[in-house]
């Protein structure tokens, strides 16, 4: 039996290989242990038949100069064993593989691996930061292994945020989409993080509904307010609340996006939520926030230029300063008043046009670049539409500057029609 078992010595291995050509081939040292010598040089193979298929497999044990005879056959050896049990010695050692990750990922690895993953999707440029930031200070969770947590685990590193029930739920969004790669990468089955579990262990506080919004009657006292305070944070609000966008869409907003003569602001597609374009009309307050804002950094860069050896370029975004290269995405909060937010100016503005005006459904929510119709409307809706969201536009600001002007306006109108009906064209 030691004889079937055993047909290769280590001196004709060695022989076997320096023959070159020669010596290729497939040579058996029995009980399914095989050295393959060929161009690629001489690695070990055990040969079996799955005992759960019932099919010839072959298991790579890798080349023989980093495993000698003897340590061949002790993985044949143990192979045969597997075997001897009912088992695939190959889906045996993806197990004990596979089971090696789980012992191993922790929480903080499969979030960065998760934000790695979402950041293609993301268009709110600070999104990473807030992210890390996030999982920073889930120090509960961060060294435990991801297939290790549990409910209570949850609970317990979110107690942090418990004085900040935004930031609560969104570190609770961060849990659930980092076990959900844990999932779909077989570290674990099942997600504790979900919010109708979680929400059974710490309070979320959570009542469901839109961003808390400032009713529209007291929208023309605040924007009053932005006005007398004279500063970049305070003109980009205004600018967001006239133009009905959100805030990454305007702290991020570029130069080459503006078209001041037309009156027009296209943000491209990687920049918006719905991930397509979208040309937003302005109005004349908005052109001349928008024409304050580049005069006085352009103004500031010519007086750089002319003391200095090393001119600068202007920068390429709108709401930068020779300090910072854009405004940073919590530059609003302290010109918020308590219970409102950023995002709810939105509504204010479309309940503004539902109440007020007669502004058509439609145009109301293409003025906040929301998608209208399925998608056979969709296909039919080709024009943007942009004199009617103009007009929609034109009425949010009258109301919020409380203007009689009609000469003004008369005029803003026609230069704003005239711009836009070019780009149409």
């Amino acid at each position: 039996m030691a004889r079937e078992l055993h047909r290769l010595s280590t001196r004709g291995i060695e022989s076997t290989i320096k023959k070159g050509t020669e010596g290729y081939g497939a040579h058996n040292d029995g009980g399914g242990l095989v050295l393959v010598i060929d161009r690629f040089g001489a690695r070990w193979l055990f040969k079996f038949t799955s005992p759960v298929t019932g099919k010839r497999r072959e298991m790579g044990l890798g080349p023989f100069a980093m495993n000698t005879l003897a340590e061949a056959r002790v993985k044949a050896s143990n192979n045969r064993d597997i075997l001897a049990k009912g088992l695939d010695p190959l889906v045996e050692r993806d197990r004990v593989a596979a089971d090696a990750i789980r012992d191993s990922v922790t929480f903080e690895q499969c979030a960065n691996d998760t934000r790695d993953i979402l950041r293609k999707k993301w268009t709110f440029e600070g999104a990473i930061e807030q992210w890390d930031r996030v999982v920073k200070e889930l120090s509960a969770l961060r060294t435990m292994l991801v297939k290790d947590i549990r409910g209570a685990d949850i609970a317990k590193a979110l107690a942090v945020f418990d004085d900040r029930p935004t930031t609560k739920k969104y570190a609770l969004s961060v849990i659930r989409r980092t076990i959900e790669t844990a999932i779909a990468s077989e570290l674990r089955e099942d997600n504790p993080a979900m919010t109708s579990r979680v929400g059974r262990l710490t309070s979320l506080e959570y009542k469901g509904g839109n961003n808390p919004s400032m009713p529209y009657s007291d929208v023309p006292a605040f924007v009053a307010s932005l006005r007398a305070k004279d500063s970049r944070a305070a003109r980009a609000f205004e600018l967001l609340i006239l133009t009905g966008t959100r805030k990454e869409e305007v702290v991020g907003m570029l130069r080459d996006e503006l078209d001041l003569g037309k009156f027009i602001w296209t943000i491209p597609a990687e920049r918006t939520k719905q991930r397509r374009e979208h040309v937003v009309p302005l109005t004349r307050r908005a052109v001349e926030i928008l024409r304050q804002q580049l005069e006085m950094v352009d103004c500031m860069v010519r007086e750089i230029n002319a003391h200095s050896k090393r001119p600068v370029e202007p920068p390429a975004y709108v709401w930068a300063d020779l300090r910072s290269p854009r405004l940073s995405h919590n530059a609003f909060q302290h010109l918020l008043p308590a219970g409102v937010s950023v995002h709810g100016f939105r509504s204010s503005l479309r309940e503004y046009l539902g109440d007020e005006t007669s502004v058509s459904w439609n145009t109301a929510e293409e003025v906040l670049g929301h998608k209208v119709g399925d998608a056979t409307a969709k296909a039919y809706r080709r024009a943007p539409g942009l004199a009617k969201r103009g007009e929609a536009l034109k009425y949010w600001a009258d109301f919020i500057d409380g203007s009689s002007n009609e000469t003004a306006n008369k005029i803003h109108e026609a230069s704003a029609v005239q711009g836009i009906e070019e780009h149409a064209a």
